[in-house]
């Protein structure tokens, strides 16, 4: 079943660990296991090896496709991948094209990259198979695992901003600051959207735009308000949280969109969402989200639009 169809839907499913340079501080040991993650993550997917893929996860890690379907845990993951390779995805190799790392503390690891996909003997990008996906990543006791992972097919929007004040900071608890963005949303307020973030934040939307710091989400969140996203609310349709320990909390979200005065989804909105989240003086800030429209292809492993 690898017709061009669904190859050309699978090729964004794109889901690679690239190294580049990385910050400063990032010592000899940190790039060297970021390395061995890539080459394992890269050869897993070349011989389509689900398990192989997913050995480079933690046990519990959550990984949201391309299109929007949510692989809980490692188990959940490698079969899921193994389900995508038969079915779905040709024979490709991986490449990347841009990358961008951000350490929010020593051991929790932000990474936001663009790949496409390489189909044999051909060396450039498949067409259309362009993606951006955020990846996070923690150490313990000296080792890098994936935390989480989620794809986004890039689908630009012309390019633009509001420019506006530095937002001022935001922190609460998860269900507040998930609150205070619902409000935002349908307030049309960037700024306040932004305002839930910390300062060097990465959003990835459902486009894969990628908005650095809380002032770039600010400037960029209220040029869609006013250009391109209707009025509307939104409406928790799921929620899968998990703690990775007291401080650390990755929240996995099926959301939808209601035009008021309607109660319903309206057609076509639903989306996932990987919200990732610090506590610092007691209080929650986002250091991370990203958005994927579900799109269901229908396969073992995944969580349900509606289940937590």
């Amino acid at each position: 079943m690898k017709g061009s169809k669904v190859a050309a839907m699978a090729g964004a499913i794109v889901m690679t660990l690239g190294i580049g340079t990385g910050p400063a501080h990032a010592t000899g040991s940190d790039q060297a296991q970021f390395a061995r993650i890539l080459k394992q993550q890269y050869d897993a997917w070349y011989e389509e090896d689900g398990a192989k893929f997913a050995a480079t996860f933690t046990k519990d890690a959550d990984l949201v496709t391309f299109n929007g379907d949510h692989l809980a845990g490692r188990d959940g993951i490698a079969k899921g991948m193994q389900y995508y390779f038969d079915n779905y995805i040709p024979t490709s190799k991986l490449k990347v094209l841009d990358e961008h790392i951000r350490y929010a503390e020593r051991h929790l690891v932000f990474i936001v990259r663009t790949t496409c996909i390489v189909e044999p003997p051909a060396t450039g990008c498949r067409d259309g198979s362009r993606s951006r996906n955020t990846n996070v990543l923690s150490e313990k006791d000296g080792r890098w695992a994936q935390e989480s992972f989620q794809n986004t097919r890039v689908d630009p929007l012309p390019p633009g901003v509001v420019p506006v004040r530095e937002p001022k900071a935001f922190s609460g608890t998860i269900e507040q600051i998930r609150q205070r963005q619902e409000d935002a949303w349908f307030e049309e307020d960037g700024p306040k959207f932004a305002s839930t973030f910390t300062k060097d934040a990465d959003v990835v939307t459902f486009t894969a735009d990628h908005l650095r710091t809380r002032r770039g989400i600010a400037e960029r969140m209220q040029f869609y308000f006013d250009n391109h996203i209707d009025h509307t609310r939104l409406k928790t349709l799921g929620e899968h949280t998990r703690f990775v320990h007291r401080d650390l909390a990755i929240v996995v979200r099926t959301d939808c969109q209601l035009v008021p005065p309607a109660t319903d989804c309206r057609p076509d909105s639903v989306s996932r969402n990987t919200n990732v989240l610090v506590k610092q003086g007691g209080k929650w800030s986002q250091e991370s989200f990203q958005n994927t429209r579900y799109v269901p292809i229908g396969q073992p492993g995944t969580q349900d639009v509606a289940g937590s």
